[in-house]
């Protein structure tokens, strides 16, 4: 691999984690660890946070979770995604719980189960993506009580807005509190309800119920740039590279594709071996920014698919090999991931999930 890697930092991991649980005391804490630990590792980011305390692990697809069980992590872990029939084999196989989300879902099930499946119901309460309608709840019920070898171990909802409408946040919690009485009322079912986010579980109290799913937050980020983040989290990932190359350009030079940045002078600049193939977005030609010796340097030209350059100080001495931090802390200089989110107009999840597996992931314990 090649000299850009990315440092995961097991402490802040720990660090991010006390927080959720001083917050939310007893209250279960599933840890979301879906899309590669959004970026810093699976089963190294879970196998921390189990030792930490969290009760559960989530994950987007079975492939996932099965990663996580030949890694020998036992712990629970739900899946969220991946709501087709020919998945539902590998959850008893590998001893997944299966979010059951449709009718269509429930009718495999009746078919083809013989031996014990655990499931969350997913119930949608104004995200409008996946899950039944509180209406479906008689029916659903009502199909689920003869199936005794089905245990209806979670029911939970997702929050589309919890970072920036606590109104319509507000509504989804109480449809959701709804949900969970009418189910206490009609069974003798004793499920785990979970709705809380990163977003919600920082900002609402009444969002924790029975278990809280941090994310983003377990990472060092807001949900958003714009988020009103008053917890003290601890940034995870640091991304550095080196640099490779140091040359003079004289006045007038066409830098890196298309001639987007022209030398004024006598140009000094450095080859650093970090483009958009290991996550360093296009968009930051001509406005991205790295730290090198505790200073911010200019990112100038196209982003290639390999190699960035940066205009360094011509009164300034550098080395080859030299570390270029392209998110992360350099001596008094923080250049943060949501910083960077801000400035491509995206969320801090997009960037922190774009590093390519070819950065070198190094898990500082």
């Amino acid at each position: 691999m090649g000299p850009t890697k990315a440092f995961i930092s097991h402490e802040a991991l720990r660090h991010n984690f006390n927080l959720v649980r001083q917050a939310v005391g007893p209250t279960r804490v599933m840890a979301v660890v879906k899309a590669d630990a959004y970026g810093h590792g699976a089963v190294e980011v879970a196998q921390t946070l189990i030792r930490a305390g969290a009760d559960w692990l989530g994950v987007a697809f079975p492939e996932e979770g099965i990663e996580l069980r030949q890694a020998g992590i036992t712990a629970p872990i739900l899946v969220f995604g991946a709501h087709l029939p020919e998945y539902i084999g590998l959850h008893r196989e590998y001893n997944l719980d299966l979010t059951l989300t449709s009718f269509e879902q429930l009718e495999f099930i009746e078919k083809e189960i013989t031996r014990p499946l655990r499931v969350h119901l997913k119930f949608d309460t104004g995200m409008h993506r996946v899950g039944f309608f509180a209406g479906d709840l008689p029916r659903l019920v009502q199909r689920l009580l003869k199936l005794p070898l089905v245990d209806v171990c979670g029911i939970y909802s997702h929050l589309s807005s919890a970072d920036d409408d606590a109104d319509y946040t507000a509504m989804q919690i109480s449809a959701f509190r709804d949900i969970r009485s009418a189910i206490l009322h009609s069974t003798n079912w004793q499920p785990i309800f979970h709705i809380a986010n990163s977003a919600a579980l920082m900002l609402s109290a009444e969002s924790r119920f029975d278990m809280v799913r941090p994310g983003i937050m377990l990472y060092g980020h807001p949900p958003a740039p714009a988020f009103p983040l008053t917890w003290n989290l601890k940034q995870v990932m640091q991304i550095e590279s080196r640099i490779t190359l140091i040359k003079t350009l004289a006045a007038g030079k066409a830098v890196s594709y298309n001639q987007r940045y022209i030398t004024k002078g006598p140009t000094k600049i450095a080859i650093v071996p970090a483009g958009y193939a290991d996550g360093f977005n296009r968009l930051f030609t001509n406005s991205g920014q790295v730290l090198i010796q505790g200073i911010l340097h200019p990112v100038i030209g196209t982003v290639c698919m390999d190699q960035i350059v940066i205009l360094l100080e011509n009164d300034r001495e550098y080395e080859i090999g030299e570390a270029v931090v392209i998110s992360g802390r350099q001596g008094d200089q923080v250049r943060s991931i949501t910083q960077l989110a801000a400035e491509l107009k995206t969320i801090p999840y997009e960037i922190t999930c774009r590093i390519a597996r070819r950065v070198t992931r190094e898990h500082v314990r």
